[in-house]
């Protein structure tokens, strides 16, 4: 953006303004000289037309009729016409009968195309009206009447022109006619250019240089000390407070200037003291932060001691009552499943035709609940006894196709797989991996009841092999999400809140991670995170 100074804004209007005076000045003044030019045109058309009207020869040709009579008059008519502004003469009897009209040649209008007055006979004094024609020319036009009495002095003609006589006996004479001169405004029009270019355009010219030398001389006087004070705040601005104006004037610009000394002189003194407060807050500030740091990291030291001191005691439990129940319950569960599958061959159809349906379908009933308590039992023990990983180099995206070949999809559950190709190979137990796998997918797909999309994606981000679960389930509550990896704890009717504990510790044995992003009512997203390089696992 272009910066404009005071200067040159002061000297701009300044000079615009007395430059405006002069053009109006200039204006006022050509507009003087036309109206007294136009003035005297109008009283020379007043004096030639009561000249005319004054001849004895012109009331005599209008009594007779007689166009021949007029040649004369005319000729000492145009005598008088000094300023060749005479243009055209008309001599009328009646409305229609013109006895004579004539024009100067060097009139371009045709005198067919200059108007006749329409009404002669209501014609009682002169008459003066401007017109102009198609082709641009104008006229001063003067009409004056002509009756059998006997013809009024130049003054009182004049009088009847200005009105200054109200009573007249000319409507009592016999009306013989009217005669009709036109003026032309041409040699004002000449002479107004030459008042325009000899007096009004030099006269404002040399108004508009004297008023920039005067905006000049000002500006100089008033805006130099203005810069220097602009100038020294600048530099006070970006941050040189030893600056000072030095101006001496006893004006109101040095009163200023003396003003905005002492003003930077306290503000560097407030500095000073801003400075030295500053920093002593900032070695305050320094000595909270370390402090604040080393509480925040016996905190965080805290906290995962206590985590960690939780999920030993709930693992200690779990490792007690799995145990108790693997002994307590696994052979007596055992025996019933043999007694139950010695009653169903006995009491099937092929042996027992007519047996009661009921019945089949409690043996069926039992066994399947003994199976769910044995896997219950399974889950606890394997959770308490999760092995040290078997690592092989694995391809990922072979372990996740296999564990979705091993879990059943409800059929109003799309699945949509986003698994990137050419991922490197990395070091897993792709058992353990399966099972935390199946594990995931099964959930996604028993929080999605009525149906919606599962998602499965693989990449390689920052270091590590990242497989993301994303269903459009019912979601888990906010202040659930950092329990479900909790032994025992679960969210499901039927669950035993083993699953995810057991995904978890797969994880913690692979140096991965396993977290999870919910939200009520939208779904779950699980993310699975493998190091693409572990110490504990080799080279691929």
């Amino acid at each position: 953006m272009i910066k404009i100074g005071i200067r040159f804004k002061f000297i701009f209007f300044t000079s615009l303004l007395i430059a405006t005076i002069g053009l109006a000045s200039s204006w006022f003044f050509s507009t003087q000289t036309r109206s007294q030019l136009e003035e005297e045109l109008k009283k020379r058309g007043y004096s030639l037309i009561a000249q005319l009207a004054q001849d004895g020869e012109v009331k005599d040709s209008m009594t007779v009729a007689q166009k021949a009579f007029f040649e004369e008059p005319i000729r000492r008519l145009r005598n008088l016409d000094i300023e060749r502004e005479l243009a055209y003469w008309r001599v009328l009897l009646t409305q229609d009968n013109i006895l004579l009209e004539e024009k100067e040649k060097w009139i371009k209008t045709e005198i067919d195309k200059i108007p006749v007055h329409k009404n002669i006979d209501g014609i009682t004094a002169p008459v003066f009206n401007v017109f102009t024609t198609d082709n641009g020319e104008q006229f001063y036009n003067f009409i004056v009447p002509i009756h059998e009495k006997q013809t009024i002095a130049e003054e009182e003609f004049a009088a009847q022109f200005f009105g200054l006589e109200e009573d007249s006996d000319q409507n009592e004479e016999k009306l013989l006619g009217i005669i009709q001169i036109g003026l032309t405004p041409e040699r004002i029009n000449k002479k107004m250019q030459v008042v325009l270019w000899t007096r009004s355009i030099p006269l404002g010219f040399i108004i508009v240089l004297v008023g920039i030398g005067v905006s000049y001389f000002i500006a100089s006087g008033v805006v130099k000390p203005v810069k220097l004070l602009v100038k020294t705040t600048d530099k006070v601005a970006s941050g040189d407070l030893s600056q000072k104006v030095e101006i001496s004037s006893k004006d109101e610009i040095g009163l200023l200037a003396s003003q905005f000394n002492q003003m930077t002189k306290n503000l560097k003194q407030l500095i000073d003291e801003k400075e030295g407060v500053m920093d002593e807050l900032k070695n305050v500030n320094k000595e909270l932060s370390l402090i604040n740091n080393e509480l925040v990291q016996k905190n965080e030291q805290l906290n995962e001691a206590q985590e960690q001191l939780v999920r030993t005691e709930k693992l200690a439990a779990v490792g007690t009552l799995a145990s108790g129940v693997s002994h307590e319950l696994r052979n007596p569960l055992s025996a019933i499943k043999n007694a139950v599958f010695l009653l169903k061959r006995k009491l099937s159809r092929k042996a027992m035709p007519d047996i009661d349906e009921k019945i089949v379908q409690f043996l069926d009933i039992m066994d399947n609940e003994i199976d769910r308590c044995s896997k219950i039992i399974n889950d606890l023990l394997g959770f308490t006894r999760v092995s040290k990983p078997t690592r092989f180099s694995s391809d990922i995206n072979t372990v996740v196709n296999e564990a979705l070949s091993r879990v059943v999809i409800a059929k109003n559950i799309k699945l949509s797989k986003t698994l990137q190709p050419n991922l490197p190979m990395i070091m897993i137990d792709a058992n353990q991996i399966d099972q935390v796998l199946i594990n995931l997918v099964e959930n996604a797909c028993q929080a999605m009841v009525d149906g919606g999309e599962l998602k499965i994606s693989s990449k390689v981000s920052e270091g590590f092999m990242e497989i993301e679960i994303s269903d459009s389930g019912c979601g888990i509550p906010e202040k659930e999400v950092k329990k479900i990896f909790d032994p025992l704890f679960t969210t499901k009717p039927s669950g035993t809140g083993i699953g995810l504990a057991v995904c978890h510790g797969i994880m913690q044995k692979h140096n991965g991670a396993i977290n999870v992003k919910s939200q009520e009512g939208i779904g779950t997203k699980m993310f699975i995170r493998l190091p693409l390089e572990d110490k504990d696992a080799g080279s691929v």
